[in-house]
């Protein structure tokens, strides 16, 4: 493995689809290693890879969801984007995978060079979460963003977020009580893209203002308006 290069894991029973995957990636730059399942992928070093693209439907006891979950409960993993690619293609199925934790979703049979914008998307937003030694952050009565680290602190308690979460919230704690619209946070979130689907906004802001604990009610929503966090006595 070149320790240049992003580390990518591919998890799927599909091997004509890892196989495609793995070769276009590999042509980009990538260190790529692929597995079938995700018990396999669970024997690794997870937290050596700078991104995990899995199936939903794994085969194994362990499905793609349930790997996800695992990987965003563990404190050396939680920092890893995932992203599904997936067979599974109803909207129902997509909004799933997103309020699970991933990052992005892709429905099978998908346009390698969408993919591979997408991954690129995911990895340059990821690629800044470094420490630094003269931490800027943001603060909010007990609430503490670190914008160097990416680390969220909420009553002392570490909060961990996806690097999408922390862009959105970056956002809208350094312009406290202003409102922003769905276009203007997916253009903050997900730069270069275009936009497909505004759920992809509502699904990371609900998925963020459960991780904000007390001040979820903070974040708001206002009806042909936008999106907020705004001091109690704006609510």
């Amino acid at each position: 493995m070149n320790t240049s290069n992003p580390h990518i894991l591919i998890v799927d029973n599909d091997e004509t689809i890892s196989s495609l995957l793995s070769e276009n990636l590999s042509s980009e730059g990538y260190d790529v290693e692929v597995v079938s399942d995700a018990e396999s992928a669970l024997r690794l070093n997870l937290d050596t890879f700078q991104l995990i693209i899995s199936e939903t439907d794994l085969s194994g006891a362990i499905s793609g969801f349930e790997f996800l979950g695992m990987v965003k409960e563990d404190p050396m993993t939680a920092h890893i984007p995932v992203m599904f690619c997936s067979s599974l293609d109803s909207e129902n199925d997509i909004i799933e995978g997103l309020n699970a934790g991933a990052d992005d979703y892709v429905i099978k049979p998908f346009s390698l060079r969408e993919i591979i914008a997408r991954i690129r998307s995911i990895l340059r937003r990821h690629r800044n979460m470094r420490p630094a030694m003269n931490s800027r952050v943001i603060e909010y009565r007990t609430l503490i963003l670190n914008v160097d680290s990416h680390g969220l602190l909420i009553d002392g308690e570490t909060v961990s977020l996806s690097p999408t979460e922390f862009t959105i919230l970056k956002l809208l704690l350094r312009s406290r009580n202003r409102l922003f619209r769905r276009e203007e946070i997916f253009a903050e979130a997900w730069p270069g893209e275009q936009l497909t689907n505004p759920r992809l906004v509502d699904v990371n802001i609900s998925r963020l203002r459960k991780k904000l604990s007390g001040y979820s009610k903070n974040l708001v929503n206002r009806s042909g308006l936008g999106y907020g966090f705004v001091d109690e006595q704006q609510q």
